[in-house]
């Protein structure tokens, strides 16, 4: 028996069960089925898979190339897609996140037997680097728990401990902090390269949330620390649940 963990994240329950029993036939053992993008973190998260076998055409808010992003930030396990679409453009999207191969539908024992090989192999094989991988990318700034807002005629230190949130108004933004509310001229998208990822995330199309404020939250709003709530955009959702340590009953 093969040891390897393998998940397959197809929403069509027919193509799902074909990849399994093939699987299982090659002698694998740890197999684990995801409908969803939901779903597919929620897997990811406990059992942290050696491949992920992925449809790229998902039903839901992600397809399976915006899934396979946010997988690549959860775990180093190589993504084999399984589609029935050749579309040079679908193609050039998915090459973004440097797939370990493509299985075209309809596929057959041969075809999952070689890739399954072939990819699992390059992984036990691969050498390991000697350095310890960074947690972050190093900063360019010299403060890296604070940063500056212009207020009037003078720059304010804000440590991103007390940021609550950001919200976009038209072309000018409003960042609540623990002691004021600062509004400037900028756009969401200059505040969320201004703000270090690994504190801050984009959760709707105009809310930036500091991850460390969250007392609680659902599918459709966040909850933060300073009593304000915040709606979650769909679109948003599974990035935000794939960055936070959740247990749950599944």
């Amino acid at each position: 028996m093969k040891e390897e963990r393998i998940l397959v994240v197809e929403d069509d329950p027919d193509i799902a069960e074909n990849i399994e029993e093939i699987l299982e036939l090659l002698g694998y053992i740890n197999i684990d089925i995801a409908n969803s993008a939901n779903q597919a973190i929620k897997v990811i998260k406990k059992y942290r898979p050696d491949l992920v076998f992925m449809d790229i055409k998902l039903k839901g808010d992600k397809d399976g190339i915006e899934l396979g992003e946010i997988i690549q930030q959860m775990v180093d396990a190589p993504i084999v897609y399984v589609t029935s679409y050749s579309d040079p453009s679908i193609i050039e999207r998915a090459k973004r996140i440097h797939p370990a191969g493509f299985i075209v539908k309809p596929f057959n024992t041969n075809d999952i037997h070689a890739i399954v090989e072939i990819v699992l192999y390059n992984r036990r094989t691969q050498p390991t680097s000697v350095e310890a991988p960074k947690a972050h990318a190093e900063s360019p700034y010299m403060v890296t728990d604070a940063v500056y807002i212009k207020s009037d005629n003078a720059f304010e230190k804000v440590d991103y401990g007390d940021i609550f949130y950001v919200e976009a108004n038209g072309n000018m933004v409003s960042i609540f902090t623990k002691e004021k509310t600062y509004t400037i001229r900028k756009s969401m998208k200059e505040m969320e390269e201004k703000l270090p990822s690994n504190l801050f995330l984009r959760v709707q199309k105009s809310y930036i949330v500091q991850l460390a404020q969250i007392s609680s939250f659902s599918t459709k709003e966040i909850n933060l620390k300073g009593g304000a709530t915040v709606q979650v955009g769909r679109q948003y959702y599974n990035s935000f649940l794939a960055k936070l340590n959740t247990i749950t009953e599944s």
